[in-house]
């Protein structure tokens, strides 16, 4: 029987919040680089959270639970749709293998211990990612929706103190790494003097009064409650705090220097594959090292800093997504 909806692509995506925006704005910055139509299959709930996010020739379909797949395998199964996306960590090769068949499969996995089944194309965008066949592997192909922005350079021989300093730890932060943060700037009687933090707090963030206790042993701070993406932010920050995620490949694109913290296992790897790569300085998550760090990091008037955001321009250059769409749809 023939589907209702002609579709071009189907994509599968992460949308509870407990596991960040980060799946979102993956897909979202790479459909901007498909034409036809886009099935997208979210997590229960995830309609209204897209729903004001894509094209209106886009529909939405809510699987029951965060890591099924049976409304997108029904669908595909009886339609004429060519490729499939799938930007989940809940969401394993095994339970798409069927569709391998039929279908392209492009599958975002930022493990490296995950080999690339029959017909699949594995996307691993982070640093240090091994190449291997029918992969995309390294920044170079991390899909960020710059938003029609442009990259500005950071003169950092011109900065005066206060420097804004953004801290944003992602969606929830449900450990308050936001305070261990800003009590690394307090716990140094220079960082606190020369640094004015700009706090970027998500809408699930649950300590905001700790917070703005922490902000008044500072002499300017500023919290931002709204802002969607690090593009967002109306404030030129050329430092940061923060942790590995779609958020710090927003800071690279922006030129912010960033110590990165980890907020668990996986993100410690993370941390020090982005501080090899050059495009951070890693972090133990504790005031007293991440103030040691952050000090290396303005140390001889920004050195470190200035060469962090230079590189990592060049490394996050906003192109990531239309050299996925390239690789998938030239075959």
């Amino acid at each position: 029987m023939a589907c209702p909806f002609a579709t071009d692509f189907v994509f599968r995506v992460s949308t509870d919040p407990i596991f960040g925006y980060g799946h979102v704005s993956r897909l979202l910055a790479l459909r901007r680089h498909l034409t036809g139509r886009v099935k997208w299959f979210a997590d229960p709930g995830g309609r209204r959270l897209l729903e004001t996010r894509i094209p209106n020739i886009d529909v939405v379909e809510e699987e029951s639970c965060v890591s099924s797949v049976d409304q997108l395998v029904a669908f595909s199964s009886q339609s004429n749709v060519k490729i499939l996306i799938c930007d989940s960590y809940q969401i394993s090769c095994d339970a798409l293998q069927p569709l391998s068949i039929r279908l392209k499969i492009l599958f975002f996995c930022d493990r490296p211990d995950i080999n690339c089944p029959p017909g699949f194309i594995m996307l691993n965008p982070q640093p240090k990612a091994c190449a291997k066949p029918n992969s995309l592997t390294g920044p170079r192909f991390l899909p960020l929706d710059t938003q029609s922005s442009h990259q500005t350079p950071i003169d950092f021989a011109s900065l005066a103190a206060p420097v804004n300093c953004l801290i944003g730890f992602g969606y929830v932060d449900s450990k308050n790494f936001t305070s261990m943060a800003l009590s690394a700037l307090l716990s140094d009687n220079m960082l606190r003097e020369r640094i004015r933090p700009i706090c970027l707090l998500g809408p699930q963030f649950k300590y905001v009064e700790t917070i703005k206790k922490l902000l008044r042993s500072f002499p300017t701070s500023k919290i931002l409650y709204d802002c969607q993406s690090v593009l967002n932010v109306p404030i030129q920050c050329p430092l940061a705090i923060g942790a590995p995620g779609l958020s710090h490949a927003e800071r690279l694109y922006c030129g912010m220097a960033t110590v990165l913290v980890p907020q668990n296992a996986t993100h410690e790897t993370l941390c020090n594959d982005w501080e090899g790569e050059g495009c951070a300085l890693s972090a133990k998550p504790d005031p007293e090292h991440i103030a040691l760090r952050f000090k290396e990091l303005i140390a001889n008037e920004f050195e470190k800093a200035q060469q962090i955001s230079s590189h990592g321009q060049s490394i996050v250059d906003g192109k990531g997504a239309s050299r996925i769409a390239a690789n998938i749809l030239a075959s």
